[in-house]
């Protein structure tokens, strides 16, 4: 499977430094060709992938009060029809890629013009991570970028609906409801101070041992927290510092680019403020929700899949546009060794 992602990443690696010449009627068939290609690789991917054995448990054993407490209703009324035809696990695990999949790759052919490059982060980063490994996830990023156009437009209630579906497909997906309220707002000088000393403020308050999780109310999402909460006592999660951790780092970065240059990033890109409020906010989650650390991570890689928007943003800033090119393509490819080798030798 590493062979064939990497395979998909060469590729859109090559058409990215090309992208610039390309009319669109010669990028559509290549992106079709693309998602199907991707779309087979998670639709088809063995059990002996990270997490497919518990999708696996969750499918058969849908009925458990335990999995249905813990678990979205999408994905436990899924299951159910599929069982009930007679179906193996595999069928989820296609029919998840077939929605998520194409949905976020339309998406991205409509917010940015720059599609390859973006691929090159969502390939390198965002695809093992949604679309093989949190499939539930995968499904609900699709929904939420997809609030972020009328979110942009001021269309509120299209937003709405679209949250929901994304909460009905994975529940880290309420932490995207504030952004209803203050996505689109443009940013001013008073924004841009907030938002540059968001982060600071958040690594201030734990190190002196503050945590957000006891704000979250019990009844909303109890039966994953506790469960959250005893995989961490018990030893069953990976324990780490959030500032120590790769994406935090490169995150870090790219928020203060995207301040310094947001003016420019504004001209040409009507998504940069919410797309700068996303990543204050997947940043501070990463850090206020540390004490359980899958949920910070959670609620971090869920929106993860908007730098795939933000790197290429880069583009209209760096001149000559090759060197960013050059740039995201190093990082995404160490990201994805640095993954693959980890889960080979470490986890």
């Amino acid at each position: 499977m590493d062979i064939l992602i990497l395979s998909i990443f060469a590729i859109v690696v090559v058409l990215s430094f090309v992208e610039d010449y390309m009319p669109s009627w010669q990028k559509i068939p290549i992106l079709i060709g693309i998602c199907i290609c991707m779309v087979c690789i998670a639709g088809f991917k063995p059990l002996s992938t990270t997490d497919a054995r518990t999708y696996e448990y969750y499918y058969y054993f849908n009925y458990n009060p335990i999995i249905e407490l813990a678990t979205e209703p999408t994905y436990i009324y899924l299951s159910r029809l599929f069982v009930s035809f007679g179906w193996k696990v595999g069928a989820i695990f296609l029919a998840y890629a077939i929605m998520a999949i194409p949905m976020k790759l339309v998406i991205l052919w409509k917010t940015t013009p720059y599609i390859f490059t973006a691929l090159i982060v969502y390939v390198g980063i965002y695809y093992p991570l949604h679309d093989i490994v949190q499939i539930r996830c995968g499904v609900a990023v699709g929904f939420l970028l997809w609030a972020m156009i009328p979110l942009a437009k001021r269309h509120y209630f299209k937003a709405t609906v679209l949250t929901i579906c994304a909460i009905l497909f994975h529940y880290s997906s309420v932490a995207f409801l504030p952004l209803l309220v203050v996505g689109n707002m443009r940013i001013g000088k008073y924004w841009k101070y907030l938002l540059a000393s968001a982060v600071p403020i958040c690594l201030a308050l734990y190190v002196m041992g503050f945590s957000a999780v006891s704000f979250i109310p019990n009844s909303l999402v109890e039966g994953k927290l506790d469960l959250y909460r005893d995989m961490s006592e018990t030893g069953n999660l990976d324990e780490y510092v959030p500032y120590k951790q790769i994406p935090f780092f490169a995150e870090f970065i790219l928020l203060y680019f995207f301040i310094f240059f947001y003016e420019t990033i504004e001209k040409y890109c009507v998504y940069a403020p919410i797309l700068i409020k996303i990543l204050v906010l997947e940043l501070a989650c990463m850090i206020m929700f540390a004490e359980i650390p899958v949920l910070g991570a959670r609620l971090h890689e869920l929106f993860g899949m908007f730098n795939v928007i933000a790197y290429t943003c880069c583009l209209y800033c760096i001149k000559p546009r090759y060197v960013a090119r050059i740039g995201i393509t190093l990082f995404c490819f160490a990201f994805y060794l640095h993954q693959m080798l980890y889960h080979l030798y470490f986890h």
